[in-house]
């Protein structure tokens, strides 16, 4: 119980540091949850209680909801939420009861997103809960009581952002030793596979509008917002990866830390990033657009690893449409000396549009 005293008390003050900081980056998000809720060792052996002689069912519908709070790092969220972990019944002629259980639970999140709206996570923190038992049988006619306490939590799931402002999620939790045998006459288990939906609450500075230089006030050694040229960023593909491949190449990679270098002097609040994928027209139209499909969704992923927000960048796929070399290429025979030819078609554009802070 120490142990678990200590973790949450960890989790109480990280959420409490990462509230109060506030960072500019802060968005807050609530949702709903239903569950397959399910205990595990669920005998009595304490506080008089005896086990039934008939069927337990210990699958229930669970439900609850949670409040979370996204820092400015993607990787990290908190969350404080309620849980109806079900009613447990368990019948029989001579002994016959239920076990239920409730509670509200903080954990950290830890998130790893796999592209710009796809991502698994974990969480890992604590539950206070309530559980109450109640058993008629022969010896001790009707008992009831009920007991409250901490116990630790994991779950690990996954979550896909439907659009700006609501994602769902899937995840398995964990909840240890609820209840007390000296009290409610049995300590089970609990595992939950819940299906959720929340909503993400935009910032409040996300409403403005850009701003232009024409409404700033200059003002000298002060920190002002200027608009700035779109920035365009065009790199052949052979470049960015292998022929015929999705894999971004090392030099790619460092193609693309250019253009987060860039992002990073801009205002990311007002900034868009659009990464548009051509190809050659070697292959049919069907191949060509699903290659460059996957290889602007490589750099997104990619631009996002590093740190750009999902909500930041977009991608298009052109195929083989709007090639560049014209008709140079059209007498080329061999197929090496064309492919070769066709070298400027196959390349990724990406546009960056946004302010930037500047120091007048």
């Amino acid at each position: 119980m120490n142990k678990t005293a200590i973790a949450i008390a960890i989790s109480l003050i990280g959420y409490t540091s990462v509230a109060q900081s506030m960072p500019k980056d802060h968005i807050w998000y609530s949702g709903a949850k239903l569950s397959w809720s399910r205990y595990h060792d669920t005998l009595y052996y304490g506080n008089n209680y005896e086990n039934n002689d008939g069927p337990t069912l210990k699958s229930q519908l669970g439900a609850g909801a949670f409040l979370g709070y996204k820092t400015k790092h993607r990787y990290l969220d908190f969350e404080l939420g309620y849980d109806w972990l079900g009613r447990m019944a368990y019948k029989g002629d001579d002994v016959n009861g239920a076990f239920k259980a409730q509670g509200v639970q903080l954990t950290t999140k830890l998130n790893y997103p796999i592209n710009s709206k796809l991502g698994v996570y974990t969480r890992l923190g604590g539950m206070v809960w309530r559980a109450d038992s109640t058993q008629s049988n022969l010896d001790y006619n009707r008992i009831t009581n009920h007991d409250t306490g901490i116990s630790p939590l994991a779950a690990v799931g996954i979550e896909y952002a439907l659009n700006k402002h609501w994602s769902t999620r899937l995840d398995y939790q964990w909840v240890s030793d609820i209840g007390d045998i000296n009290t409610v006459g049995t300590q089970p288990d609990n595992g939950s596979l819940t299906i959720g939906i929340s909503y993400h609450f935009s910032n409040d500075e996300e409403k403005n509008p850009i701003i232009t230089p024409a409404s700033i006030p200059v003002v000298k050694n002060s920190t002002a917002i200027a608009s700035v040229k779109p920035k365009h960023f065009n790199s052949r593909s052979d470049i960015l990866f292998k022929f015929n491949n999705t894999t971004l190449s090392m030099k790619g990679k460092q193609t693309l830390e250019k253009v987060y270098n860039q992002f990073k002097t801009m205002d990311s609040k007002n900034v868009h990033i659009m990464i548009v994928g051509f190809s050659d027209r070697i292959g049919s139209k069907i191949y060509n657009q699903k290659l460059s499909k996957k290889r602007s969704q490589s750099v997104v992923n990619y631009l996002i690893s590093k740190g750009v927000p999902y909500k930041n960048i977009s991608s298009s796929s052109q195929g083989k449409i709007n090639p560049v070399t014209g008709h140079i290429c059209d007498n080329i025979k061999s197929r090496n000396v064309l492919i070769k030819c066709l070298a400027p078609d196959r390349r990724v554009e990406i546009n960056m549009q946004g302010v930037k802070n500047v120091v007048t």
